[in-house]
């Protein structure tokens, strides 16, 4: 989030500066440092936007696909801005160049100072970019690892479920099992009683007889 509102305000920074390289009215000095402002916003734009892209990608499923819609269109937003800047300032170039020798002399100068720094912002956006490959492939790891967890996580809730019914299955069969075992000693007490009565009235039977 903290990115996205960075490049919001570099936008509108550049937006601005835009508006006054549009009306420097062949002021060298003043196109040129309005093109150096302009560059240095849209370079930090492109910074935040490679930033965001990073960002947006460890998000969940559910949100990753609205964040990379709304980085596209921040990107369309820029290659537009970038569009307008380069045609503002080859417009105010020409008007500038009107003022003789000494402007195009000083609008070299600048020129070849801003090429410097491009290449020097292009070194380090091929740092970036190495770095940000290595964030992906670590991501796409994470990712990888994320899934196996999430179907162990899956493989243990459902071993978990199978242990639950497992254990209520033989809580069943041991209630089952005491039952009978109490069924069998019941019934070994009361056929015990049984004989033990006949024996007692077999006994008192030959008593009488005697």
């Amino acid at each position: 989030m903290r990115y996205e509102e960075n490049f919001l305000n570099s936008t509108r920074i550049i937006s601005r500066s835009l508006q006054q390289l549009s009306e420097t009215n062949g002021n060298v000095d003043a196109v040129i440092s309005c093109s150096v402002e302009i560059e240095g916003e849209l370079s930090e734009a492109e910074g935040y936007l490679r930033a965001m892209d990073v960002e947006y990608r460890t998000l969940s499923s559910e949100n990753k696909r609205n964040a990379q819609q709304k980085v596209n269109d921040y990107r369309d937003e820029y290659r537009v801005t970038l569009q307008r800047y380069q045609q503002t300032k080859f417009n105010a170039e020409s008007q500038a160049l009107k003022a003789g020798p000494s402007a195009r002399t000083k609008l070299l100068t600048a020129n070849q100072k801003l090429d410097m720094s491009t290449q020097q912002l292009e070194q380090s956006r091929m740092l970036v970019a190495q770095t940000e490959q290595i964030g992906n492939t670590i991501l796409t790891d994470l990712e990888g690892q994320k899934d196996v967890l999430l179907d162990a996580q899956g493989r243990v809730k459902e071993t978990r479920g199978f242990t639950l019914e497992a254990k209520k299955v033989l809580q069943l069969m041991g209630n089952r099992a005491f039952m009978h075992k109490c069924c069998i000693m019941f019934l070994i007490i009361f056929l015990a009683g049984v004989i033990g009565v006949i024996a007692y009235f077999g006994f008192l039977k030959k008593e009488i007889k005697s």
